[in-house]
């Protein structure tokens, strides 16, 4: 799969996954823009109007990425969403699966997760 000029919006709080998940996509191409914060995240899409797909974290320290879920949606009609999570203590996978999918991502990917999954999420969610 190749994401050649394509611009991908990664919401991670984790530094190692995040530097991780930017490895893989940059050496297949894509440029990817970070945030750690849901504040940082939305301070990127006021500056770009470019971005291809956005991969989220659905935990973010005490948050969630619900809230800007509804925000792409609103102002980024057909954004391709794509959901990571390795759950919480207060939310099992299936249900965080279940949200995610009730709010509009097209793929939800459980951590860990193999970069053959990521690329293929990836691809299937740019296609």
């Amino acid at each position: 799969m190749k994401t050649v000029a394509t611009q991908i919006l990664l919401v991670e709080d984790d530094p190692a996954v995040r530097h991780l998940i930017v490895q893989f996509l940059t050496r297949d191409g894509a440029t990817v823009h970070e945030a750690e914060t849901l504040e940082q995240a939305r301070g990127i899409l006021r500056d770009r109007s470019d971005i291809s797909l956005a991969i989220l974290d659905f935990f973010l320290g005490c948050d969630n990425a619900v809230g800007l879920m509804d925000d792409l949606r609103a102002d980024l009609a057909g954004l391709p969403i794509l959901i990571i999570s390795g759950g919480s203590a207060a939310t099992d996978l299936e249900t965080t699966q279940a949200i995610a999918d009730i709010s509009g991502a097209v793929a939800f990917l459980q951590k860990p997760f193999r970069k053959n999954d990521l690329l293929a999420a990836v691809a299937s969610a740019l296609a």
